[in-house]
């Protein structure tokens, strides 16, 4: 029992933590560089097929998935 509750603290934190993320950027070196998330930039590319950025807190050059997920290209 204390086990699931152990569990679900983390969880819940990491959520929290997370949001504060997306909204304000909160520990981004730990989103950005462990996680590998990235917010792009306000201005966003597209050549027709994908969408490119950079990223708004490391710079580099991003694009995005069918999923709408943010990845690094080269």
């Amino acid at each position: 029992m204390i086990f699931l509750i152990v569990v679900a603290g983390v969880i819940s934190t990491f959520l929290v933590f997370a949001l504060l993320y997306l909204l304000f950027g909160v520990g981004k070196t730990f989103f950005d560089v462990v996680l590998g998330w990235h917010k792009p930039s306000k201005e966003i590319r597209t050549d027709g097929i994908s969408i490119q950025s950079t990223c708004k807190y490391c710079g580099k050059k991003i694009e995005q998935d069918s999923q709408g997920n943010w990845f690094e290209i080269d």
